[in-house]
C-alpha cells in the first residue's frame, strides 16, 4: 500500500501543470452524487494530492452538511466581490480545501457579467495551483449542472441500477455530448448489489451510447450498496473516515487509483477552464 501511494504522488507531480478539473454530475438526485464528490475528493487527497472540492450545486450546497462544516464565507461573497475564491477556501477534513457553495444563488447564466467573472477567475487561479479541483455540480441536466460538467477536462457521471436513474444518466449524457463532443465522461454505477450488476448498467450505457450517439463510454467502476453510507451521512462524517475498512471505503480506494492512473485529457482538452466555461454559456471569451 506504501509503495502504491508513493508512486500516485509520483503521478500527480508529472501532471501538476494545470490541475486535472473533474466534474462529478448526474442526470437525478438521489444517486450519492455529494457523497461521491466529498469521499472521492479526499481519497485523493489521501493519495497526496492537493485537492480542492467546489461545491457548485447552488439549489441546496450540500458538501458542507455531508462534512458537518458550517462556513462563514461562501461563493455569493465570491460573486458580490467582497471576497477572492482563494480567500473562502476552507481546510476540510481528509485533508481536501472546501469551497462553500451557496443555496441563496441564481443560474448561473443569470449572474452579472462581473460576478461571473470573478467566480471564473478564480477556478483559474486554482488550476495552477493544485493537482485535483472536483466539482460537484447540480443533479439534472438544468443549465448550471451541464455548464459546469461541460467546461471540467473530465466528468463523472454517477448513476444507479435503478431503471430511472439510468434513463436520466443518459439523458444528462446525451446533454453533454450536445454541448461539447470531446468532454471525457466516465461512469460510476453507484449503490449495486454486485459487480455484475454494475457491469450489466455499464454495457446497457455504453450501447446506447455507441449506438445514438456514435461514442464510447467509459467505466470507472461501481460503489457497493454499503449501510456505512448512510450511517456516516446521519453523523456529518465522509464515510472514509468514519469507516475506512468499510466495503464502500475500499471500492472509493479502488476507484481513486484507477482515476489517477488514467491518462489525464490532452490537447484542447486540458484548455482553459474559463475559456470552456464561457463557451458553454455561449459567450465570447478571451481567456
Amino acid at each position: 500500500m506504501a509503495d502504491q501511494a508513493q508512486n500516485l504522488r509520483e503521478l500527480v507531480k508529472r501532471s501538476r501543470q494545470r490541475a486535472r478539473v473533474l466534474a462529478v454530475t448526474s442526470g437525478k438526485g438521489g444517486v450519492g452524487k455529494t457523497s461521491t464528490s466529498v469521499n472521492l475528493a479526499i481519497t485523493l487527497a489521501q493519495h497526496g494530492g492537493r485537492v480542492v472540492l467546489l461545491d457548485a450545486d447552488l439549489g441546496l450546497a450540500n458538501v458542507e452538511v455531508l462534512m458537518g462544516l458550517t462556513s462563514i464565507y461562501n461563493l455569493e461573497h465570491v460573486i458580490d466581490g467582497q471576497k477572492r475564491l482563494s480567500e473562502i477556501l476552507v481546510r476540510a477534513p481528509g485533508g481536501i480545501e472546501l469551497i462553500p457553495g451557496s443555496s441563496g444563488l441564481s443560474q448561473m447564466a443569470d449572474l452579472s457579467p462581473a460576478g461571473r467573472q470573478r467566480l471564473l477567475d478564480g477556478v483559474e487561479e486554482l488550476q495552477s495551483e493544485t493537482d485535483f479541483i472536483i466539482i460537484d455540480t447540480m443533479a439534472g441536466i438544468g443549465h448550471n449542472a451541464v455548464s459546469f460538467a461541460a467546461a471540467a477536462d473530465e466528468v463523472l457521471l454517477v448513476t444507479t441500477p435503478e431503471p430511472s436513474a439510468i434513463v436520466d444518466a443518459y439523458a444528462m449524457l446525451k446533454t453533454l455530448h450536445n454541448v461539447r463532443k470531446e468532454v471525457v465522461i466516465r461512469l460510476l454505477v453507484n449503490m449495486v448489489g454486485t459487480q455484475e450488476q454494475a457491469k450489466a448498467v455499464a454495457t446497457k450505457l455504453a450501447n446506447v451510447s455507441q449506438q445514438y450517439l456514435g461514442r464510447n463510454l467509459s467505466y470507472l467502476g461501481c460503489l457497493p450498496r454499503d449501510p456505512h453510507v448512510s450511517q456516516a451521512v446521519m453523523q456529518s462524517r465522509p464515510f472514509v473516515m468514519l469507516y475506512p475498512n468499510a466495503p464502500v471505503a475500499k471500492y472509493m480506494q479502488v476507484l481513486a487509483s484507477r482515476l489517477m492512473h488514467q491518462e489525464a485529457p490532452a490537447g484542447p482538452a486540458r484548455e482553459s477552464f474559463l475559456k470552456r466555461f464561457a463557451q458553454t454559456l455561449g459567450l465570447a471569451s478571451n481567456a
